[in-house]
């Protein structure tokens, strides 16, 4: 058979393989790739070892000019056995892709629809997470790379990563297929070396892959939005794809028990496929192994690692199948959410211990009777929580908003326990049933807040609910580490109050140190701190919930937050000491607690650090001429300003976006605008590129 006869059958074979988004007709694979149809096809092994498509290498050399690409793939044939195909490919770099002219070839000599691919992948890098726009990727490659460019760009006014214009941030089942080998090739080199991960994953010395031994286990896990398993299918196959990885489904999980199940040995590694608060067309992954979640420089490893695999479909010119809206194809199906719910529940009954409520003695099998609990998980991935109550005695009846369900709820829309309408739609809830307490949870359950009544009545009804979150949780979380670990330390982010910080120390004796914006920055802190012994952190928590308990290995755990919750709830109404709220009576709380965003008009982030740093300077600059303002020498994040009334405000860059954040609390409004907001409106005045109207209303 000659090459060009090879290559058609090939591509016939490809093209009905994933037909829903993933298959890639004859006539667009000849459009996107002539060079493919140059050399001929050769098969080189047969195995049972797959049953889809998948890239096991790419390579290339070059010498003098030359490119030599090599590319393994393996597919099904008719009789429905897996065939390798190896195709050598060779050209000179200025004519690899001769469809391109030279002024469509970047200095690197990539041409420019690889290039959308490749910075694509990039832009979705989020600090330690992946997140982007969910956007099916149908059809072809060509397909892809007319949407990525059609809402890129200035046209679409999209902003990547890097804060120039470019790739628009989009998350595609193609993009989670890159990501998939990216995350297996780089567990299976971490596994065969003698990095800090190769003891997590336990696999002898100079195997590549983990091939010839037990395979390395990924278990993934999602959340409820509708796409999320679109792209579950496509990592599973990405991973799948590479040697010595199989992959467990879940299903519906959240954040923190992907990482238990890894702790638990039930997987070497997992994924969660979320994107925890943002609005329900985003998504996004976090990648957790046994010491924890990955960092950042670890996402910038797989970054690079999934633009390799992005090379190497464009190298083919097709894309990798799919199951479309059809489920999720990998090894196999499981449901470890239970093991986790026992996980809880033996901490609760810890908690709790064996206390008295309503007069009724408590078994260890039902501690919570006599408690009305309302839950609102928002429809997230977080109901199961109810469930669990219920099943401990409590009385969960007044629960709303209890069925995962991506679309979520009408009233308030994503899951996010600091939005008001989330807030004040549990408070009426509470109030409904004369709840003692009210539970909120975010889309992906890794951070919670809570609901109290302000007044208990002699006759036990409850009244003026209030919400218990940022610097309240925060304190409240303090008297209940107060008595269990005198004198630890309290590690939260930069923005958390003057009051705060004075009931933390002043009142209960604790440490609190005050550390840099990002729920990764504050555990990391808090775990250096523990394991250099400089401090005894049992807590690393934001004022956006966020919070992680040493005692829980640092797992950033919403739940786990509930569950202390709970325990001191059902302690304190066994001693009939009253509303929780009454222990932290002497935090010192002002009556205006504003955030401001002043964003930069170009939208990058490069012109962002400059201002930035020129803002900082004139602030420092500043305080040497206000009398009322007194800079904070230790702040670790922008700069921070005490209030001689009482109060501070502090100005910060934003860790991804094109914008500059300030925090003002004080006294009263009026004293806001004539001792902050106006002398900060002068100052920002004087530099270009900012809009800084949301300090002028």
């Amino acid at each position: 058979m000659s090459p060009r006869a090879s290559a058609i059958k090939i591509l016939f074979v490809l093209s009905s393989i994933g037909r829903d988004g993933g298959g890639t007709s004859i006539s667009s694979a000849f459009v996107l790739l002539p060079p493919l149809l140059s050399p001929p096809l050769v098969p080189i092994r047969t195995g049972a070892s797959s049953s889809r498509l998948s890239s096991s290498s790419w390579s290339s050399s070059s010498s003098s000019g030359d490119v030599e690409t090599t590319t393994k793939t393996t597919t099904t044939n008719g009789s429905g056995r897996n065939v390798d195909f190896e195709m050598t490919r060779s050209s000179s770099s200025s004519s690899r892709h001769s469809t391109s002219t030279a002024s469509e070839i970047d200095s690197s000599n990539t041409p420019p629809n690889l290039r959308l691919l490749l910075d694509s992948l990039s832009s979705l890098k989020s600090g330690s997470d992946l997140r982007g726009t969910y956007a099916p990727s149908g059809g072809t490659l060509a397909n892809v790379c007319h949407l990525l460019g059609g809402r890129g760009g200035k046209a679409g006014g999209m902003v990547g990563s890097s804060g120039s214009t470019g790739p628009a941030t989009m998350l595609t089942p193609f993009a989670a297929h890159c990501f998939g080998a990216a995350f297996a090739r780089w567990l299976s080199l971490s596994a065969s070396s003698s990095s800090s991960f190769s003891s997590t994953i336990k696999r002898d010395d100079g195997i590549e892959g983990g091939r010839g031994m037990e395979p390395i286990r990924i278990c993934v896990g999602r959340d409820p939005r509708i796409h999320g398993e679109r792209l579950v299918d496509s990592l599973a196959r990405g991973a799948e794809g590479v040697g010595g990885i199989v992959v467990s489904y879940t299903g519906l999980a959240t954040t923190p028990s992907m990482y238990e199940f890894v702790r638990e040995g039930k997987c070497d590694a997992a994924v969660m496929v979320t994107a925890s608060h943002l609005p329900e067309e985003k998504n996004g992954m976090k990648f957790f192994v046994r010491n924890g979640g990955l960092s950042k420089d670890d996402i910038d490893e797989l970054v690079k690692l999934a633009q390799d695999e992005a090379r190497g479909w464009y190298d083919l010119g097709i894309l990798p199948p799919s199951s479309g809206n059809e489920g999720v194809l990998c090894n196999e199906r499981v449901d470890f959410m239970p093991s986790y719910e026992d996980t809880l529940r033996r901490a609760i009954v810890r908690e709790v211990g064996t206390p008295t409520i309503s007069s009724t003695p408590m078994s260890s099998e039902r501690p919570l009777s006599g408690l009305k609990v309302v839950v609102n998980p928002g429809n997230g991935a977080g109901c199961f929580f109810a469930g669990l109550l219920n099943d401990l005695g409590a009385d969960v009846s007044g629960s709303i908003h209890l069925m995962p369900d991506g679309t979520f709820p009408i009233t308030f829309g994503v899951p996010n326990p600091e939005k008001k309408e989330m807030v004040d739609e549990t408070v009426r809830a509470c109030a409904r049933c004369d709840a003692d307490l009210g539970i909120m949870f975010d889309t992906d359950a890794d951070r919670a807040g809570f609901v109290l009544p302000r007044v208990i009545n002699e006759d036990g009804t409850k009244s003026m609910y209030e919400p218990l979150n940022r610097n309240r949780l925060i304190a409240l979380l303090g008297v209940i580490f107060g008595t269990s670990s005198p004198g630890c330390t309290i590690v939260t982010d930069s923005t958390t109050s003057e009051g705060l910080n004075k009931f933390l120390e002043g009142k209960l004796g604790l440490h609190h140190f005050r550390y840099l914006r990002g729920y990764a920055n504050v555990i990391g802190k808090a775990r250096e701190l523990t394991e250099s012994g400089l401090a005894n952190a049992e807590v690393a928590i934001e004022t956006s919930g966020h919070c992680a308990m040493r005692e829980n290995g640092f797992v950033d755990d919403g739940t786990y937050t509930a569950v202390k919750i709970i325990g001191l709830l059902a302690r304190t109404v066994s001693s009939g000491d009253g509303s929780l709220l009454g222990l932290i009576s002497d935090l010192e709380e002002l009556p205006f607690d504003e955030e401001f965003r002043i964003m930069v008009t170009d939208g990058s982030l490069a012109t962002t650090t400059s201002i930035f740093e020129r803002v900082t300077r004139s602030l420092m600059e500043k305080c040497d001429c206000v009398d009322e303002w007194s800079l904070d020498e230790e702040n670790l994040e922008g700069v921070r300003v005490r209030l001689s009334t009482g109060g501070f405000f502090m100005i910060r860059q934003s860790l991804h976006d094109p914008v500059m954040s300030m925090q003002v609390e004080s006294i009263s409004k009026e004293e806001a605008e004539e001792k902050v907001l106006m002398p900060m409106l002068e100052l920002l005045s004087q530099h270009e590129s900012l809009d800084y109207g949301a300090l002028d209303k």
